[in-house]
Order: structure tokens, then C-alpha cells, then sequence
């Protein structure tokens, strides 16, 4: 029997009584014509969230009829309480039900799956000596998993893949136009890093956070871009770049309302397209804008006073733009750190930027930065679909979780990696 893919849309009721589903009678005979069985998610069109899957037999599952609408039980061996943010088209109202692909089945049921398991997590040490590269692995679930391994690595191979990957990593949106070099990069240095193929099939099984510990010679290693298959491994693996102990004592809020948000961006004449970001997050969340340049002080005090700082600036080698006459390249310990620093802008990955670290170091869970040359206001789609995720008024994600959802989805869109890495550790907001 096939199982076709469907979205039936709901009311609220249905977060509050996961039992059942309606459906109208037409749409009930329409399945029934069909096949007996269906993969379907629930869409709560009042909360904008989306439930499931749920397999169901449309015929033995009928509960009752009423009023022309038919109510269908669900099977709780595949229920999956958490839902996340969803937007479907305003024309379907309540009852109604939509056939989906399989595509966009497997997109959303990997999401669902996602938030509703314990995320697999690697630690991964890694470090290049006398043209010999060392790592060890451990893995923490769905069990113990420990690995240390050493090969030879020409660092002469490397540094004419590096220079390569640099070179196009200087040009603005050129992801979009050499993917298919950047794929063949990332296979090459797949290949120089994990030649174990069992290893490398076991860490891209499931979805997992990597965290890695480099040192100054695999800080340099373009992690977003390593492939296997002709694929971006980033598509099932999210690497976070943690060469830190950070702590943060502070609890995160049960209720994101209470949430406190705020926008730094520094005015430059080369940035043109800072008003449409802004306006996109003000649709999000409520915030506080700070358009102006800043002194340290003044930076400070922001980052201590709010629970998210999004900052939008010039990036140079050594540090972000606060002023026309200052560069920022680093903090000393928060009283009381964010949970969250987003940096939009560019070259936060070179060596001589110290910002990134010093934020984690100063207690900060989470740091979001860009790599290479960022086009202005390129990059709005991952920035409005991250936070339309992180925070959403009716879902629980945490940035690690929004993160990703927001990659894979650009990414899908626009057949690129994203230009920005994932710093630090996961944190609910």
C-alpha cells in the first residue's frame, strides 16, 4: 500500500488534544479514493507550527462523524509532541488538507525528528604536526564512542587548497557561482582529513553537533566546505567552533516573551541594506536599536543588558567596525553575558580576529559570525528564517537547532554553503 504525504490543517484545539485529527467529508472521501494509508503533519494555522508525522489507516481510523466533518484518530506509536515554525498560504483555512512531495515529507519529518531526540554530539580534537595530522573523537549519544587516529598530511597539498578556497572566499556571492568548486575543495580535504570511510558514514548517519578544538593550523581548515558524495556534509552535521571553556550561570527564560533583544548597527556608507534587515527583525521581535557608534563602554553596557545582541558592521581582519576610528578586537569577562551575539559581518574567521573568542570566553553561549567577504544584505533570508525559528512565541528551539533549520533552508534555495559558522555551544533564549 502507498503512503502518500499530507498536511492537515488545524485550530489550536489540536495542541491542546493530540488524539485525533478533522478533517472535512469531501477531503475524506478523496483519501479514501486513494489508498488506505497516509503520512500526514499537523498544522496548527493559529500558532504557525507544524506536528507529526503520523501514519494513519484512513479506513479503520474513523472515530466519529459530525456535522460533515469526520475525526480520525492518530497512531501514538509516531507521535512527536514538539512542533516547529511553519508558514503555509493564508487561502487554507481550518479542515483543510493539502498533498505534499515526498521532498518537502523528508525535509520537515527530519526537522520534527530533530527536536523531538536527544541530538548526537562529537568532540573532536584535532591538530597537524610534522605533516602528520592526529585526532580524537568522542561521542556521547546514543552511546560512548571514542576514536584516535593519525595520518600523513602534505600541508604543501593544503596550503594550494587553502590559497584556492580563499581566493573565492574574497569574492562576494561566489558560493552561488563556484559551488561546484568549493564541492570539489571540500571533497579534496575530506579525503586529507577522514580517510576512514566507516568513520566518516558514522558521523553523517544522523544529525549531530561536532565540536571542534583546533589548533593554529586546523583553525584554518574551511570546515563549512568539506563534502563527501558531492554533497556539503554541513547538510548533516553542524560544526561549532568552541576552542573555549565558556559558562554562563544565567538560566534561560521559559517564555521567550521575556526575551530581550537588541540591534546594534554601526552607520557606514557602504552599508546600504542595514534599515531592511533591521525592519525584518522588528517583525520578529520586539527590540531596542542602537544606530549609532559605539565606544567600549557603551558596547558593553549593551551586551550586558540584553539576552540576544544582533550587531551589524564592517569586519576587518582584526575585529568588527564600532567607530570611524575604532576597531574592536576583543572583551574582557560579562557580569552579565547575552545568551546570544549575532555578528553580521565580514572576515570573522581570521586568525588576528580575536572578537569571536574573547566573546565565548566572557561567558557568551552562543556566537553567530560571518566568513569572507559578505555581500550587504545577501544573507536576510538566513537571518529572518534563524529567528523566525529561535523565536518563535510557541516553540522551544535552541540556537544550534534554529541554525541549522535556517542553513538547510537557504541553502536548498540557493544551492550554496552559508557564510557564517556556528560558535560556542547550544542555548535556548
Amino acid at each position: 500500500m502507498s503512503k502518500k504525504p499530507y498536511i492537515v490543517v488545524q485550530d489550536n484545539n489540536y495542541s491542546k488534544n493530540n488524539d485525533f485529527f478533522i478533517i472535512k467529508e469531501s477531503s475524506y472521501k478523496k483519501l479514501n479514493k486513494k489508498n488506505n494509508i497516509i503520512n500526514i503533519f499537523i498544522y496548527d494555522f493559529q500558532e504557525n507550527k507544524i506536528y507529526g508525522y503520523y501514519e494513519i489507516d484512513i479506513l479503520n481510523d474513523v472515530l466519529k462523524k459530525e456535522n460533515e466533518l469526520i475525526y480520525i484518530s492518530i497512531n501514538n506509536k509516531n507521535k512527536r509532541r514538539r512542533g516547529i515554525y511553519y508558514k503555509i498560504e493564508n487561502k487554507y483555512s481550518k479542515y483543510s488538507i493539502l498533498e505534499i512531495e515526498n521532498e518537502e515529507f523528508n525535509k520537515l519529518d527530519r526537522k520534527l525528528k530533530i527536536i523531538n531526540t536527544t541530538i548526537s554530539q562529537t568532540f573532536l580534537k584535532c591538530s597537524i604536526e610534522n605533516e602528520c595530522i592526529k585526532y580524537n573523537a568522542i561521542e556521547t549519544y546514543p552511546f560512548l564512542y571514542v576514536s584516535e587516529y593519525s595520518k600523513t598530511f602534505s600541508m604543501q597539498a593544503y596550503d594550494s587548497i587553502y590559497k584556492e578556497y580563499l581566493r573565492l572566499l574574497k569574492n562576494s556571492n561566489s558560493e552561488n557561482n563556484n559551488i561546484d568548486k568549493y564541492l570539489e575543495l571540500g571533497s579534496y580535504l575530506m579525503n586529507m582529513l577522514f580517510s576512514e570511510k566507516d568513520f566518516v558514514e558514522h558521523l553523517l548517519k544522523d544529525f549531530r553537533i561536532v565540536y571542534l578544538y583546533l589548533d593554529n593550523i586546523t583553525k584554518t581548515i574551511p570546515w563549512n566546505i568539506l563534502a563527501y558524495n558531492n554533497k556539503f556534509i554541513s547538510e548533516k552535521i553542524l560544526f561549532s567552533y568552541t576552542n573555549t571553556i565558556n559558562t554562563n550561570n544565567k538560566m534561560p527564560h521559559i517564555n521567550n516573551h521575556h526575551t530581550k533583544m537588541a540591534i546594534i548597527s554601526i552607520p557606514d556608507e557602504y552599508i546600504q541594506k542595514d534599515d531592511e534587515e533591521i525592519e525584518i527583525l522588528k517583525e520578529i521581535k520586539e527590540i531596542d536599536l542602537y544606530k549609532k557608534e559605539l565606544n567600549y563602554l557603551e558596547f558593553i553596557k549593551i551586551l550586558e543588558s540584553y539576552d540576544i545582541v544582533h550587531i551589524i558592521t564592517h569586519g576587518y581582519d582584526n575585529g568588527i567596525k564600532l567607530a570611524n576610528d575604532y576597531i574592536i578586537n576583543g572583551i574582557s569577562k560579562l557580569e552579565n553575558p547575552p545568551y546570544l551575539v549575532f555578528i553580521n559581518s565580514c572576515n570573522n574567521e581570521e586568525l588576528d580576529n580575536k572578537l569571536v573568542e574573547s566573546l565565548l570566553n566572557a561567558g557568551i553561549n552562543t556566537v553567530i559570525s560571518g566568513i569572507g567577504s559578505i555581500a550587504d544584505g545577501y544573507y536576510k533570508q538566513f537571518i529572518e528564517f534563524f529567528y523566525q525559528y529561535l523565536l518563535h512565541k510557541n516553540t522551544r528551539i535552541n540556537t544550534a537547532q534554529a541554525y541549522y533549520f535556517a542553513s538547510i533552508q537557504v541553502q536548498n534555495l540557493y544551492n550554496c554553503f552559508i557564510r557564517y559558522r556556528f560558535n560556542g555551544v547550544a542555548s535556548y533564549v
